[in-house]
């Protein structure tokens, strides 16, 4: 490997750094933009609360409805036996079957009202967020386009380093741009360190003077602690 593809393995770090610093900035929501935002997501979140309790009554109110049309046929069956009971120990029986029927109907009709009542308690609380969610809405979209037009020229400069290293990458061999991008993704976005004086710049590990005569030569070379590439700026000429 020569020096010149430590060269562009230096440049691509150092575009790729530009790069990471220029959508950190875009993704900084700015306080204009940040308050509005807030506002609107507690409000997604409350709606979506609500609609959630309401989903929840919905099932819970199908598996009593069910239950409850199941009662009442075995009401309807008890009452119709009543009717051809043959002595008083059969008919005391089944009395104590519609009894007991009954009061499970009664059970499921409270819980029945029960819950229609709170359905629409949270339909009512939905529908107020509702009403006032357009003019949220409106005012989240102003915000946001005011913040991404201010972007401009950041996402200008985005691109252009975007561009850049893919140039780059272009003058660098296969093996080793893909080992380069193996540890920019492991080692928090840095494949690179430099060397200042006999210590790699990234974790502070000391670089033995054997290791400093290889990077010399033009070899590649990793980091003894991260195990990042390291980089020996050449004096120029």
């Amino acid at each position: 490997m020569s020096k010149s593809d430590v060269d562009k393995l230096w440049e691509l770090q150092t575009v790729l750094t530009a790069l990471n610093e220029r959508e950190k900035q875009m993704s900084v929501k700015p306080e204009s933009f940040a308050a509005v935002d807030r506002e609107f997501q507690s409000a997604n979140d409350e709606m979506l609360r609500l609609q959630g309790e309401l989903d929840t009554l919905g099932k819970e109110r199908r598996r009593v409805d069910g239950e409850l049309s199941d009662q009442q046929e075995a009401l309807k069956k008890y009452q119709g036996q009543l009717m051809q009971v043959k002595n008083q120990q059969q008919y005391a029986a089944a009395w104590k079957e519609i009894d007991t029927t009954r009061k499970s109907v009664k059970e499921l009709e409270d819980s029945v009202l029960k819950n229609m009542t709170e359905a629409e308690g949270l339909q009512a609380q939905l529908d107020g967020r509702k009403d006032t969610h357009t003019d949220l809405q409106s005012r989240y979209d102003a915000a946001h386009a005011e913040w991404q037009a201010s972007l401009g020229d950041l996402r200008a400069e985005a691109e252009k380093l975007k561009a850049r290293a893919a140039e780059i990458e272009k003058g660098i061999p296969e093996r080793l741009r893909n080992e380069f991008h193996k540890i920019y993704r492991q080692r928090q976005q840095i494949g690179l360190a430099r060397v200042n004086g006999d210590t790699c710049s990234a974790c502070r590990n000391r670089v033995r003077p054997q290791v400093a005569q290889q990077l010399k030569r033009g070899e590649l070379v990793h980091c003894e602690g991260c195990h990042r590439i390291l980089y020996l700026e050449r004096p120029t000429s």
